[in-house]
């Protein structure tokens, strides 16, 4: 006598997981759209189009336009968060003022060159134009100062009481996201040989902490949530 299986059915997905779905995709739409068009071309009816959505699942999930170009915004700043983290997870490998060359070059190669920055980047001039867009932008910032702030401290020390480590490292970000604006007019080559002079410039300020533990997963996770409900300066 043989025994017979029996196949189960697929387990349906419950309602939020369907809706969080739709969002994500809804989101991504949004992402190629700001990175093909530009934000003044992006339109619902183009995210629609690439999300292969009827036309009423974007209000059905987001209250307006501006509310889904904040959500395409919080989830590319997520994805950088998660590749400073891995540059974090990585620091082990660097000692002394290695660890701040790696660094430096590592947020560059793995962070700030890359296609989600030229989206974000996108966001950021059509938030000029758009309070809603620049008031969650603001919060969305400030969490990232926040992020900065705690990770370089655990790995570096000052020099000197002339300049904060926090501060020295905000420099650092805003330099190369300046820098990835002009990232399709150069070489690779060309912008490093600039981020070395850079971190010359900074090496006497600032050093690596001796006895510093590299982050585990879990910690990076912890400093990534971090949300923040008062403007704190850089």
């Amino acid at each position: 006598m043989t025994e017979t299986h029996r196949t189960l059915p697929p387990q349906r997905r419950t309602q939020n997981e369907r809706s969080e779905t739709m969002r994500l995709r809804l989101i991504e739409a949004t992402m190629t759209c700001l990175e093909n068009e530009g934000y003044a071309a992006t339109t619902i009816s183009k995210i629609v189009d690439i999300a292969q959505v009827s036309r009423g699942a974007p209000m059905h999930h987001f209250s307006s336009k501006a509310a889904l170009i904040v959500a395409a915004a919080e989830h590319i700043i997520n994805r950088i968060y998660q590749a400073m983290g891995q540059v974090y997870l990585n620091m082990e490998a660097s000692s002394g003022q290695e660890r701040l060359h790696d660094m430096v070059m590592a947020f560059w190669r793995k962070v700030f060159s890359g296609s989600k920055l030229h989206v974000l980047l996108e966001v950021l001039v059509a938030s000029k134009q758009d309070a809603e867009l620049a008031t969650r932008l603001q919060e969305l910032w400030h969490s990232s100062y926040q992020f900065t702030r705690i990770a370089c401290e655990h790995y570096f020390e000052p020099l000197s009481q002339e300049f904060k480590v926090h501060k020295l490292m905000v420099l650092t970000q805003w330099l190369l996201r300046g820098m990835a604006e002009d990232r399709y007019l150069n070489s690779e080559t060309f912008f490093e040989q600039y981020l070395e002079i850079w971190v010359q410039l900074i090496s006497p300020h600032i050093q690596a902490k001796p006895g510093a533990q590299p982050y585990s997963a879990e910690q990076v996770e912890r400093l990534r949530q971090i949300k923040i409900t008062t403007r704190t300066e850089p």
